[in-house]
């Protein structure tokens, strides 16, 4: 097959949501932990995901498997090698367990999503009882909307988009050391990157993004300092 020599654009969406009856939102709900959620394989009803799972405290992490294997929605849990992933996408916090997990598939967006032709094009970010997703598809903007529509109503789901850009002209993945962030620091910094706040002219303003956050200006401006700090290698940033 030959590819045309201008082929038409792929768009990057960032969306996070919220649905009824994931495990893994209920999770995060309940504990402070947040999950990454990697290859995603369904047979039937039936799906297989590779998680990190994160949080502060050790403890914390032992606490939600407990919960987790408790669940009806859970099969079996395997835990895998540390740093099994390799992924240049680095956890926050300062514990974390690989884990493959075989859940009930039944009640899980992915399907939804990728059955309406939309890829999931990195990690799935759960944490704070929602999902942070980044997906690829040949849909057009208003198409988008309307595929987007039809998963709320089907999955009685909430679902906000948070950015989106044609593919190729979209900044591949750095390797900042993000795994030094705290998981808020991280949470702010994610989105002051996808609302441009580092974008030359600026896209929004700290006031903007600290009435997003429901946090002062001055916060916001603190946590951004110790995060540029931190990025930029000086020790004394917390």
């Amino acid at each position: 097959m030959t590819v045309p020599e201008n082929p038409d654009e792929a768009l990057r969406v960032s969306i996070d949501l919220w649905y009824p009856d994931c495990w893994e939102i209920q999770i995060t709900d309940r504990f402070d932990v947040g999950f990454l959620g990697y290859g995603i394989y369904a047979t039937g009803d039936e799906v297989s995901t590779l998680f990190t799972i994160y949080a502060d405290e050790r403890g914390t992490i032992t606490d939600a498997l407990e919960a987790i294997s408790g669940m009806d929605q859970i099969h079996s849990i395997s835990e895998m090698a540390p740093m099994f992933q390799r992924t240049t996408v680095q956890p926050p916090g300062n514990a974390i367990r690989e884990l493959l997990v075989v859940h009930d598939g039944r009640k899980q967006i992915s399907q939804p999503l990728t059955s309406r032709g939309f890829v999931c094009s990195g990690p799935i970010d759960i944490r704070d009882g929602r999902e942070y997703w980044t997906l690829v598809t040949n849909h057009d903007r208003r198409t988008v909307q309307v595929k987007f529509d039809e998963v709320r109503e089907e999955m009685g789901a909430e679902i906000n988009i948070r950015g989106m850009k044609q593919a190729s002209r979209q900044t591949t993945v750095n390797s900042l050391p993000v795994d030094r962030l705290t998981k808020r620091q991280l949470e702010v910094f994610q989105l002051a990157r996808e609302r441009g706040y580092y974008d030359y002219p600026r896209k929004s303003s700290a006031g903007e993004l600290a009435d997003e956050l429901d946090i002062s200006t001055s916060t916001l401006h603190e946590h951004l300092h110790k995060v540029e700090a931190t990025l930029l290698g000086q020790t004394n940033a917390t």
